[in-house]
């Protein structure tokens, strides 16, 4: 599905673009960045490969694929063009939309690490539930944290969701069991 741009205060949520996979490619490698993912740990894709998969993000039927963007210092305009710097910091997804039962699964990655515990998430999630509830007549979403990311099991809770599930061991990780705790949140 072709993906809307959304606005919140700070940020827009952007269709992506070619552009994104360079910065995927480093995100992609970054232990820090990577250590919450369900994936096992990833190594350098191609940049074919991350194109295909922004094609394959543009095709899906049942999801919506954006970047998260940022405008630097929002009081400060470049001097050469007199508009304002904008970051690509991050990715967020509605995806496995059930149109009968009206239900998603989000997914977000702030890969720009400047922008951690700066509130991006709360914001961008919060305003998406919105946009799906409001506009695309969503009831339920769904989102999978791994047990240790206390953060992000705090943005979840602040916006809303409530933990209604628990995975013990569903995920290895460096060779060890991760339990995996499901949010969800209905309209």
């Amino acid at each position: 599905m072709s993906s809307p741009t959304i606005k919140t205060s700070n940020y827009t949520l952007r269709p992506f673009i070619k552009e994104d996979a360079l910065l995927w490619q480093n995100w992609d490698i970054d232990s820090e960045i990577q250590a919450h993912m369900p994936e096992p740990k990833n190594e350098v894709q191609d940049i074919a490969n991350q194109y295909e998969y922004i094609k394959e993000c543009e095709e899906d039927e049942e999801g919506y694929y954006w970047t998260i963007e940022a405008v630097d210092d929002v009081t400060r305009k470049n001097s050469i063009d007199n508009k304002h710097t904008v970051t690509a910091i991050g990715t967020v997804s509605l995806f496995e939309i059930n149109s009968h039962h009206r239900n998603a699964q989000l997914g977000i990655l702030i890969g720009d690490k400047s922008y951690w515990g700066k509130g991006v998430a709360t914001e961008v999630i919060r305003d998406l539930v919105t946009y799906a509830f409001t506009e695309l007549r969503i009831s339920y979403i769904g989102a999978e944290v791994e047990e240790g990311n206390i953060p992000m099991k705090r943005v979840f809770e602040k916006v809303g969701f409530e933990q209604d599930g628990f995975f013990k061991g569903q995920r290895v990780k460096d060779g060890k069991r991760v339990s995996v705790v499901h949010y969800g949140v209905l309209r």
